[in-house]
């Protein structure tokens, strides 16, 4: 009998593979496979189909706590379904496993990817009905980080679909935001300690890129007149509300890192923003990253002192303008 969950629980992190994966034998026609992404901490479930199959588009099937992505690899197509809430993993689990079921007994590809498509669909309904609080307070504070910034690049002169497949947050990447081979990770912080914490040993790890930036925002907490999430939303989705697509690219790209507009009363904190500042990431910079870790170490979190780092602060302004003169 598959049971999921256990495969799931036994995929420890290899210092080989960043994804790691367990083959699901019950279904000798396919190379069907549950994984565990370590490098994200999300659990998965793919199935590879020859490069003629034809895969109906699933971009629009993308629902609460679940991606779905296809991939065209060199030889073959790839399917992949994503959690990417973890709260949801037994019913992600009942998801699949359905499928599973439902596939096992069929022996062409594009018949079984048919009914993938169909559960797909059935399943989303479900999820979508499921009672949601909305994004924590850690969620909220680190989109609206990236939200201001993604704001901010926009009054400068950015391109905002250039800007939106830049931002590379709502894909659970290790940086923020990728434009070119310059990458910037963004915080936001609202303690009265002046710290900045890093919650990944990946976050500030600069090898084989060109450039990587820290930007900081320090806010506090306001009763009234302040800045919320759903009133940068707001900001942004005026600024490109004349152009449909990228409205609606935007509009996916919130529902990737789980913001939904039926949440709206969730999201009533505001904050004023006391400063921001650029640290641009160098080797000297202190900072904690894999290569520093013993083996089995890994999901670190840690904190910096900004008194530690304000030799590396860089002027914004000129960065940024050098950066879109690029």
């Amino acid at each position: 009998m598959l049971d999921l969950k256990s495969i799931w629980n036994n995929q420890s992190p290899s210092v080989d593979e960043i994804i790691v994966k367990t083959r699901i034998e019950i279904i000798p026609q396919f190379k069907c496979f549950a994984a565990t992404n370590h490098k994200t901490g999300n659990h998965l479930f793919f199935i590879d189909f020859s490069d003629k199959t034809v895969i109906p588009e699933f971009k629009k099937l993308n629902f609460r706590g679940v991606k779905v992505d296809v991939f065209d690899l060199e030889i073959e197509k790839q399917l992949n379904i994503y959690l990417i809430d973890n709260e949801l993993k037994d019913i992600f689990i009942l998801f699949i496993e359905n499928i599973i079921d439902e596939i096992k007994n069929i022996p062409i590809e594009n018949d079984a990817i048919r009914t993938i498509s169909n559960i797909i669909q059935r399943w989303k309904k479900l999820f979508d009905k499921i009672k949601n609080q909305g994004l924590t307070l850690e969620q909220q504070k680190g989109l609206l980080g990236e939200l201001l910034f993604l704001n901010e690049m926009i009054e400068k002169g950015y391109n905002p679909n250039y800007l939106l497949n830049s931002w590379t947050g709502p894909d659970y990447e290790d940086k923020d935001f990728a434009i070119g081979g310059t990458f910037f990770e963004i915080k936001l912080t609202t303690s009265k300690l002046p710290r900045i914490k890093i919650t990944s040993e990946r976050q500030l790890d600069s090898l084989n890129l060109e450039k990587l930036y820290l930007r900081n925002y320090i806010c506090e907490n306001l009763k009234e007149n302040g800045i919320s999430l759903n009133s940068i939303i707001n900001i942004i989705r005026n600024k490109i509300s004349n152009d449909s697509a990228t409205l609606k690219y935007f509009n996916e790209k919130l529902e990737l890192v789980g913001y939904y507009d039926d949440d709206f009363e969730e999201y009533f904190l505001q904050y004023g923003i006391k400063s921001k500042t650029l640290y641009e990431i160098r080797d000297s910079f202190p900072k904690l990253i894999s290569d520093m870790l013993p083996v089995g170490i890994y999901n670190t979190s840690y904190y910096i002192e900004n008194s530690a780092v304000e030799e590396f602060i860089v002027d914004s302004d000129e960065v940024l303008k050098k950066l879109k003169n690029e």
